[in-house]
């Protein structure tokens, strides 16, 4: 018995993959992170109150954005990709209110470069008196630089696992 359960053990060692070690958190990686969260969380804050116009702000000259296949090159795409769309009927009903969770935070600075990976979740309150609910979700991979001390995007790639946003 006990050969057979050395035998399952050492199999399963193999069969498991190494984890990387995490980054060793310095007092400069620490700040690096915080405003590397700190940019991640405002930007949503800012697309969901209505400031859309603003968001290319957030990205190098050259930047990329992916959002499930949709792809913008550079700032000026990057503005049009957000500030684009139908124009709202101002007879609709009001929409609801949407905010976004980051959850599961992976930062990792080498300088001024980083890269972060987050799950996002998209939760949409239709008003008081209603149960908040959850319409979509997903991986988010940002690549970032540090540019005369101030953390911008040059790539990011983010996926819907669920629901797609109008």
């Amino acid at each position: 018995f006990l050969s057979a359960l050395a035998v399952g053990v050492a199999a399963l060692q193999v069969a498991l993959p190494a984890q990387a070690p995490a980054q060793q958190v310095t007092m400069e990686t620490l700040l690096d992170r915080i405003q590397i969260e700190d940019l991640l969380v405002r930007y949503y804050y800012d697309l969901t109150m209505g400031r859309a116009h603003e968001m290319s702000e957030y990205f190098t000259e050259d930047a990329l954005l992916d959002v499930d296949g949709t792809i913008a090159n550079g700032r000026a795409e990057i503005e049009r990709l957000y500030g684009g769309g139908r124009a709202r009927d101002p007879e609709a009903a009001p929409r609801p209110r949407n905010g976004m969770l980051l959850t599961n935070p992976v930062i990792e600075v080498k300088g001024n470069r980083a890269q972060a990976h987050v799950i996002w979740t998209g939760v949409t309150n239709k008003g008081v008196g209603e149960p908040p609910a959850l319409y979509e979700q997903g991986p988010e991979d940002t690549e970032l630089v540090k540019i005369d001390g101030k953390w911008l995007i040059s790539k990011r790639y983010i996926s819907s696992d669920s629901g797609l946003p109008d």
